[in-house]
């Protein structure tokens, strides 16, 4: 009898340890690992969209998870609530993102909650596609006579050649801008489809007449001449975008300007010297895109 008492109470005794070591078991805090362990991605140029893929794991089971949108400044947007899960404590998160949305990187968070209001986050990363930079030509002091001047007053950007007017009227289509001394707009370089460079070269043989006017479209530009001056690729040229007057004026020396030429070709335009006269002369440096 006295020995099934002493079983009996080292039962209870057993039973009462495992209680306890069941009461101050440690559950681990979620996780979340994505997809081959990597948190960012690299838009290639044929991308439309990309789909991220993390794992979450919650041993005190999963209460929600959520995904945010984060901006440079950190201010969050939540943008999903996942609400049903593959079981308690697992679940495969797959979130795809419209590359067109991403203009330089877009970053996500992802913020998992168990039921024992642990939370842990993690966050990935979308870089959007980076046109290579591309080569350019560069052309150097290349001097153009105004509408009374003996230099030539027209350019082409495909050879850098400054033609006159003979030369320039048999090779109509390579002129992407002409030279001109305005009374109001003083030294102006235009399309050869402009009004007013027309209207002042007037006088110019054969000019009044061309069947061929190519569109060059020009805008000012807020670059230094030493900014003009370190410029080895077309980065800097193709980051302008609104192109659409049809000849820039009141230029002077150190001035930049950018233009597009009517086969879609843009660069940027460096004033060297200007001597200001209807006879005088620009004498310039370009560098556009090859």
């Amino acid at each position: 009898m006295k020995k099934l008492l002493l079983f009996g109470l080292g039962v209870i005794a057993s039973l009462s340890t495992l209680t306890s070591c069941k009461k101050d078991e440690v559950v681990a805090a979620p996780t979340i690992t994505f997809l081959n362990g990597v948190n960012q991605y690299t838009a290639k140029e044929t991308d439309t969209a990309y789909t991220f893929v993390a794992d979450v794991l919650a041993d005190g089971e999963i209460s929600s998870i959520k995904i945010f949108d984060v901006t440079v400044d950190g201010i969050e947007t939540q943008v999903s609530s996942i609400t049903k899960f593959d079981s308690d404590t697992k679940h495969e998160i797959k979130y795809t993102v419209k590359l067109a949305d991403v203009d330089v990187f877009k970053k996500f968070k992802i913020t998992v909650t168990d039921k024992k209001d642990m939370t842990y986050s993690a966050s990935f990363l979308i870089n959007a596609y980076q046109k290579p930079a591309g080569e350019i030509t560069s052309y150097t002091a290349k001097l153009l006579g105004a509408q009374s001047a003996s230099a030539g007053s027209f350019f082409s950007t495909t050879n850098g050649t400054v033609y006159n007017a003979t030369t320039a009227n048999q090779n109509q289509n390579l002129i992407d801008f002409v030279y001109y001394y305005g009374v109001s707009n003083k030294a102006t370089i235009g399309a050869p489809d402009d009004t007013d460079v027309i209207n002042a070269h007037v006088g110019t043989a054969n000019f009044s007449t061309w069947s061929t006017r190519n569109k060059t479209r020009f805008t000012a530009s807020s670059l230094t001449a030493l900014q003009f001056d370190a410029i080895t690729d077309d980065k800097e040229i193709t980051a302008v975008s609104t192109l659409t007057d049809s000849k820039v004026n009141n230029l002077g020396t150190d001035k930049v300007f950018a233009f597009k030429t009517e086969s879609g070709k843009q660069g940027f335009v460096k004033i060297r010297n200007l001597v200001a006269d209807a006879s005088g002369s620009i004498t310039i440096d370009v560098k556009v895109q090859k």
